[in-house]
């Protein structure tokens, strides 16, 4: 049957494949293993017969309930039913961590995604997505991949009482409610269900097994102490401790463990009076206490741990037979759990465990501190740094987990991903953070991609003053580490105060000599910065040689983060020049060497999406992109990576307008106009200025581009930058809708001049399309044509459709035009540019599709009433050729006028031989 738990190569097991789940933020792949498994099964378990015919008969309920108090036995109980009727079941043993609603959702995907073959793809791909997952967006979608299932499935969701978030409860019932007849939720709980069943009830969908269904009855409890068990007990023992528990299965379990570690009382015995008041003092002194002095002293050590195998187990207990131990307690059922089919990692039950780690603390708190000091340390050694870093803080020894944190947060970073170590650091108090410098710098550099520069700067001020008294605390790797990072953050937080298109160079390069070769990788990211520089100030030739030296440096060392930095770059720096297939070659030699490094989970991937998105946008495969750059996006708005949301943002703003989308488009350009405003950085964000701009040019707000252009005072004095560039795109965008074609060429000329020079060829592509579309204005058919020949001409080869989709409203009669040629008629690409622009070869004038560009938001029907006006029908006229009333036609007409930002029909006129000049209606 298929299992969630079933591993990739068919083999029986208790842990499902979950090798791609670890892409949700961060979790490893033993601590998913532990969610979406089922109980291992033991070598004997009471069958409870008549709850198990009770769910096989019923099993057709949408809602199956079982509830109970602790160690009542309902995980046993429902694993054994399913197992029995061999059904598909997806198990997800719940814990407090998953109130966060994105560590649900995905575990809930991961375990689903390997219970049918039809869900196995979808699922997966929203795993890929490093952003947060919602109920309100992952429930309506994954109710429409249920249609697709070939069978029933079982949603197993263990220990829901841990649940307290109202978002998984609210997600929970919509699907509930919603879902198909073959999909059945099995809840498993200590709680009543947080939910409204009656109507459930009512409807005659909910099987419910309650509590007190789940007690033992004497024959059971009889069946289960003699025949598991194994204990020698009278019927009136039996009776007794049924009474004294009423059933429950915990219970009977514990007394019977105790019961087995020493000899039963003869005579009458007194239940109650030897039993705990509440069941951790039970725990404590009849199981544990129960156990030889060695495997004492094992569990109260080992019980601190959260997870832990026999190499673990023999460091922090020092007893080299911690093997051997770890098996005795295993086949002896003391609330042992492997983690894996191999029964290499463990973990004790989680009641057990608790009860075990709060009377340690209690009573010796120096032992607990310990425990936990050297599993940090055996955790760190194996590069386990999570766990490393966990048990470094619940040690309680800050000055200890400071220092950890101080040697091991460079390869966390390099691990986890940007902005992973901001987390533990925030856990350091602010007096042992202030006089641990290192701490402090690394801190900063946590801070670096998230343009939070107010705080850099202060820090680095304080250290500029002393340096020597700021670093005295270190010696050796460390101070090596404090001077390096402190030489980096110097020369990188000013570049970021002016901008790439102002950064000193020559002062960058000077401080890639200043690093020790130690701490390379800082040297690194300076040749990267002065590589970032050089693209921006628009000199991408430049730019690839700073990569190159760059890449060289990373390649000497162990940073896997640095050398993803570098594949992106390179792949941006040759997007720019328009070989588009080697960024694409660029990117899948990087995903292939994240894969043979072992980190192609690791969130460090997503660096790469935004490059690739950008490849497929140029494409036109406009769902790759936006698929790509929401994967980017949301890594890098989780992370606090500012360059990379202001480029994704970006990004999808194009996309939208590829689209035809000018409401998403707009709220993007609006989105990153805003972020880039709390920034504390140079003027970053002002390239969304340039962008509102044509934005509004395209929504038919000329009179805001020009306002802009007003206040921005564009010159050819200026350094020339991509900023620049965008800006004067933005510029002759405007110029051309004022009707000013030969002032447009112009400055599109000088433009092209300049872009060909710097080979940023991708650009030239776009002004020569729009060159074209001026040219075609003013009547210089020839020369417009021999601008999109040429642009046909370079973008054939990587098939770069982005260009021709984004300026089809002007180029459209220019296509039409080459589309009566016979030769063009036929050409591959040309159709590709054809049909990516929406235009048909036999169309004699624009199509409806670009008639419609929601240019000043007219309608269609508004189209039709300003055509009629500008050939001088009157309003009774064209009220008769529309079969309307006059005061309808009048209404039409004050509509333009508001939308067109006119006041007559002679202005109306004119705005309408611009817009049939640059191919938005037929002629």
């Amino acid at each position: 049957m298929p299992m969630s738990h079933t591993r990739k190569d068919g083999a029986n097991a208790d842990r499902p494949n979950t090798d791609r789940s670890s892409q949700a933020n961060g979790p490893d792949a033993m601590l998913i293993a532990t969610k979406l498994r089922m109980p291992p099964a033991r070598r004997k378990m009471l069958f409870r017969e008549h709850l198990i015919r009770r769910l096989s008969e019923e099993k057709e309920r949408r809602l199956i309930f079982v509830a109970g108090p602790a160690g009542c036995g309902k995980t046993s109980l429902v694993s054994q039913w399913i197992k029995h009727d061999l059904l598909p079941a997806a198990w997800y043993s719940l814990d407090r961590t998953d109130n966060e609603s994105d560590l649900f959702f995905r575990y809930l995907l991961t375990t689903l995604a390997d219970v049918d073959v039809a869900l196995a793809g979808p699922l997966r791909s929203i795993l890929a997505v490093p952003g947060l997952l919602t109920g309100r967006d992952l429930i309506p979608f994954l109710i429409e991949q249920f249609g697709n299932i070939s069978g029933d499935i079982y949603i197993v969701l263990d220990d829901y009482h841990v649940i307290e978030s109202r978002e998984i409860h609210d997600a929970l019932l919509y699907l509930l409610e919603h879902t198909p007849p073959k999909v059945h939720i099995v809840v498993l709980s200590r709680h009543a269900l947080p939910l409204p069943v009656s109507r459930f009830k009512v409807r005659n969908l909910l099987l419910e097994v309650s509590g007190s269904d789940m007690r033992f009855t004497e024959a059971e409890a009889t069946e289960f102490l003699k025949g598991v068990m194994d204990l020698d007990l009278s019927d009136g023992e039996v009776h007794r401790l049924v009474d004294y528990t009423e059933g429950w299965a915990g219970g009977l379990q514990l007394f019977g463990l105790s019961l087995r570690s020493k000899p039963v009382p003869k005579g009458p015995w007194n239940i109650p009076a030897m039993a705990m008041a509440e069941t951790a003092d039970f725990l404590i002194e009849e199981v544990v206490e129960a156990q030889p002095d060695k495997t004492k002293l094992f569990l109260r050590t080992t019980a601190l741990l959260e997870r832990f195998n026999a190499d673990l187990c023999r460091e922090v207990t020092g007893d080299p037979d911690a093997a051997d131990i770890l098996d005795h307690l295993y086949r002896n059922n003391v609330f042992l759990v492997p983690l894996d089919e191999d029964r290499v990692w463990y973990r004790y039950h989680h009641l057990f465990s608790g009860v075990i780690r709060r009377s340690v603390r209690t009573s010796s708190p120096r032992f607990y501190q310990d425990v936990h000091r050297r599993a940090a340390l055996w955790f760190a050694a194996g590069g386990y740094l999570e766990d490393a870093f966990r048990h470094a803080f619940i040690s309680e020894d800050l000055e200890f987990a400071a220092n950890l944190l101080e040697e091991h947060l460079l390869l966390s970073s390099d691990r986890f991903g940007y902005g992973g170590g901001a987390r533990w650091i925030a856990k350091v108090p602010y007096d042992i953070l202030n006089h641990r410098i290192l701490l402090k710098l690394h801190d900063c550099g946590q801070k670096v991609e998230g343009f939070r520069l107010t705080e850099i700067e202060k820090t680095l001020a304080e250290i500029q003053t002393n340096p020597r008294e700021a670093f005295e605390r270190y010696s050796g790797s460390k101070r090596t580490a404090c001077e390096d990072l402190f030489t980096y953050l110097s020369h990188a937080v000013p570049y970021y105060y002016r901008g790439p298109e102002h950064a000193d160079i020559e002062r960058l390069n000077q401080a890639c000599d200043m690093i020790s070769r130690e701490n390379r990788q800082f040297s690194g990211y300076l040749k990267m910065t002065v590589a970032f520089s050089y693209s921006c100030q628009g000199a991408p030739l430049k730019a690839a040689d700073a990569l190159r030296e760059a890449s060289a440096i990373m390649s000497s060392t162990d940073s896997i983060w640095g050398r993803v930095v570098c594949w992106r770059y390179s792949a941006a720096v040759e997007g720019t020049q328009g070989h588009l297939h080697r960024a694409e070659e660029t990117l899948k030699k990087a995903f292939q060497t994240l894969d043979v490094k072992s980190v192609a989970d690791s969130p460090i991937q997503f660096l790469l999406h935004l490059p690739m998105a950008w490849v497929h946008y140029y494409h036109n495969e406009l769902e790759e992109a936006e698929a790509c750059a929401a994967r980017a996006l949301h890594y890098s708005e989780r992370a606090g990576i500012a360059r990379d949301i202001i480029e994704g943002l970006l990004l999808n703003m194009l996309i939208c307008l590829a689209k035809g989308d000018l409401d998403g488009a707009w709220e993007s350009a609006e989105k990153g106009y805003v972020f880039t405003k709390g920034l504390d950085a140079s003027d970053i964000g002002s390239i969304f200025d340039g962008w509102r701009a044509r934005l509004s040019i395209r929504r038919g707000n000329l009179e805001a581009a020009v306002k802009w252009t007003d206040r921005r005072k564009l010159s050819f004095a200026e350094p020339f930058s991509i900023h620049f560039l965008s800006d004067c795109m933005a510029w002759a965008e405007m110029l051309y809708w004022q009707g000013l074609y030969r002032e447009t060429a112009d400055m599109l000329e000088r433009l092209r001049r300049q872009c060909s020079d710097r080979n940023l060829l991708m650009h030239v592509l776009e002004i020569d399309l729009l060159h074209g579309a001026a040219l075609h204005s003013q009547g210089d058919y020839r020369g417009a044509r021999e601008d999109m020949e040429r642009a046909l001409q370079f973008a054939e080869p990587e098939r770069c459709l982005s260009a021709f989709v984004s300026y089809r409203p002007v180029i459209a009669p220019l296509l039409l035009a080459l589309a009566r040629i016979e030769s063009r008629r036929s050409a591959p690409f040309f159709l590709a540019v054809m049909r990516a622009c929406g235009i048909g070869l036999d169309d004699t004038v624009t199509p409806k599709g670009l008639a419609e560009p929601e240019f000043a938001g007219l309608t269609a029907r508004e189209m039709g009433v300003l055509k009629l006006m500008s050939a001088g029908h009157t309003n009774q006229e064209i009220a008769e050729k529309f079969f309307v009333s006059l005061h309808t036609v009048k209404s039409h007409v004050k509509h333009i006028y508001a939308k067109l930002g006119v006041t007559t029909r002679t202005q109306a006129a004119r705005r309408f031989e611009e817009l049939k000049a640059a191919g938005f209606v037929g002629p």
